[in-house]
């Protein structure tokens, strides 16, 4: 008999971080919304030099390299400590504001940096502020309307 997947697992979205996902994992769950894709994003601290996409959803900021579609990271927002816009060291834009975001999940902490390799578009730092301060101040909301609808007696509702 196949084994069903415990619906808790289904539901790490915007708990965790994820890196190198498989296709599957990029594609946006229920209850998951796309707000945002920005092109010409580089990943400073973990693939400096490497241009990206990064996609701003309700839950999460996906990086995906233009690269290698295999080199990429999810972050949920539940993970999420503080976002900052400070200076950083990019190999392909130079000393340039970037968008710094704090994390911890599992007991460690992450720090990832993204630079705008089109200086005069603000939307990195502004889409998502705006949205991970929209997931910070929902959390009640969100939690009841994500998972009750997914789960009710420890049963999976299809």
């Amino acid at each position: 008999t196949a084994k069903m997947k415990d619906p808790v697992d289904m539901l790490w979205q915007d708990k965790e971080i994820r890196f190198d996902n498989k296709f599957e994992q990029l594609e946006l769950r229920r209850g998951e919304f796309l707000i945002d894709t920005m092109s010409k994003i580089e990943d400073t601290k973990g693939n400096n030099g490497d241009n990206g996409e990064l996609q701003v959803t309700n839950l999460r900021l996906m990086w995906i390299s233009a690269n290698n579609v295999k080199t990429n990271l999810s972050v949920g927002y539940g993970s999420v400590i503080s976002i900052n816009v400070r200076t950083a060291n990019s190999r392909l834009r130079g000393n340039t504001q970037a968008l710094y975001v704090l994390t911890k999940f599992n007991g460690s902490r992450f720090e990832f940096i993204f630079t705008n390799l089109i200086s005069t578009s603000p939307r990195l730092f502004t889409t998502v502020q705006a949205v991970f301060r929209a997931y910070d101040t929902s959390k009640l909301y969100r939690d009841l309307k994500l998972r009750g609808a997914v789960i009710r007696d420890k049963e999976l509702i299809q």
